[in-house]
């Protein structure tokens, strides 16, 4: 600290001045017939019992005036003329204005990148009071924040849900209010200010492999206001509407879309906003995912849909894709304009007329020619001898059966995922299915039994 009252510069000091040798004889007479009560008073502050403070405070009172819990600049106790000097005409004047004074004692705080407006224009009492406070830090109001928002806008704080440090008035957790080499006077740049507080996302995003992109290309603020909002968690919006704001693309308006999307918390039912283990953010493997959801049964715009937990443990005959433990082939997880949430077209009635594109999702893996050769020896199974039974069943032009009609698209406990019974509005028809190494034969509640021989074609009343 420098004492600018004892430097040489080239500023006469008091003692210099022609009318010093009458004011020191002056001053030594005041102190002599200083009241008790002033002399007791000027105890209030430590260190201030020089005979400069002493004649100041006999007319400037409230600085003798002990501040309970609060700040003393340290400046008092070198005396007034530490700041103020004698004029012409014998009256006193600060002896510089603005910073310049107070940077005779104080580091400069105007060198970074971002400096703080009071700071830049040399304001210092705009925030400080130079004498003393009831606050800490000589400053002018508290908390912290009360202060800031006589020029920032307290509506930033008053939104439902408030940054922990904005809650209790500590601006400076965030912000140095001097200045600071980062935008805004943050104190550490972007992310790494938010992950000095948030220690579980740091190490998320350290141990985990799959980050969310935004995090690096928008930042935390890009999700979260660092001050206030109306959602939890301080998000600019509630999900879908913010996640949709950058994945656009799962934004089309879909008849059907899946129901954790319109349930609470939406997107982060599914997905991590932050980091995974696992791709997009899931939060476990997809179908486990799938299956923490639809183990009941679920009421949803379509219909009931099973608990298909419980259905995949009781039939153990499960569809490829389920094989490898995937709905999303065949569903899409956000929504669609397809029968439950397909990807591409399947048929939802009993009886449908063929047509290829119809069946789009099945030919996703399936060779048409499954469905679309009448006669074959290759494209099918099933079929007697020659004549595919596929084409027979899916292309009758006035009672084509779907394939859902004799196969469980999920799974079964026989082979062929062939269903056990099929639903015919109220009746629940026994296909009784049996298969053998050359073909099979059924016996459904519509029609007598009937079988196939692939080598050996089977004559059926």
């Amino acid at each position: 600290m420098r004492f600018p009252h004892l430097c040489v510069d080239n500023k006469p000091s008091l003692n210099d001045h022609p009318l010093s040798f009458f004011l020191n004889v002056i001053i030594v007479m005041i102190l002599v017939l200083l009241p008790a009560r002033v002399q007791a008073e000027s105890k209030h502050h430590d260190g201030l019992q020089d005979a400069e403070a002493q004649v100041c405070f006999k007319c400037h009172k409230k600085l003798a005036e002990p501040t309970e819990g609060g700040s003393v600049h340290e400046a008092l106790s070198m005396g007034c003329s530490a700041c103020h000097e004698l004029a012409d005409g014998g009256k006193f004047r600060i002896m510089d204005t603005g910073d310049v004074l107070c940077y005779m004692c104080h580091d400069a705080k105007n060198t970074k990148a971002a400096v703080h407006g009071p700071v830049a224009s040399g304001d210092c009492v705009m925030c400080h009071n130079p004498h003393q406070s009831p606050h800490p830090k000589l400053l002018l109001d508290s908390p912290l924040s009360k202060l800031c928002f006589n020029c920032h806008d307290e509506a930033m704080s008053k939104l439902q849900h408030v940054h922990a440090p904005v809650a209790e008035g500590e601006c400076t957790s965030c912000h140095d209010p001097h200045e600071s080499p980062y935008s805004k006077q943050l104190i550490e740049d972007g992310n790494t200010l938010c992950l000095m507080c948030h220690m579980d996302v740091e190490e998320a995003i350290d141990k985990k492999k799959h980050v969310h992109d935004a995090i690096e290309m928008a930042g935390c603020t890009g999700c979260h206001s660092p001050h206030s909002a109306v959602n939890k968690f301080q998000l600019l919006k509630k999900p879908p509407e913010l996640c949709l704001e950058c994945h656009d693309d799962k934004g089309e308006e879909v008849k059907t879309p899946h129901g954790a999307l319109t349930a609470k918390k939406s997107c982060l039912n599914c997905h991590d906003p932050h980091a995974s283990n696992f791709a997009q953010q899931l939060k476990s493997e997809n179908m486990e995912l799938c299956l923490s959801c639809h183990n009941r049964r679920r009421k949803t715009s379509t219909g009931f849909i099973m608990n298909m937990k419980k259905f995949l443990k009781g039939y153990p005959e499960h569809h490829g894709p389920i094989l490898s433990e995937e709905c999303s082939p065949c569903h899409n997880p956000h929504g669609s304009n397809e029968w439950r949430m397909l990807r591409k077209s399947f048929p939802s009635t009993f009886y449908t007329p063929f047509k290829v594109e119809a069946y789009a999702l099945c030919f996703e893996c399936h060779d048409q020619e499954l469905v679309l050769d009448k006669s074959t020896a290759s494209a099918t199974g099933f079929r007697n001898g020659e004549i595919n039974l596929h084409y027979i069943h899916v292309n009758d032009p006035s009672k084509g059966r779907r394939c859902a009609v004799c196969h469980d698209v999920h799974a079964t406990k026989g082979p062929r995922h062939i269903r056990e019974t099929v639903l015919f509005g109220k009746w629940n028809i026994p296909i009784n299915f049996n298969v053998d190494e050359e073909g099979g034969r059924c016996a459904t509640g519509c029609h007598v039994p009937r079988a196939y021989n692939r080598t050996t074609p089977v004559k059926n009343r």
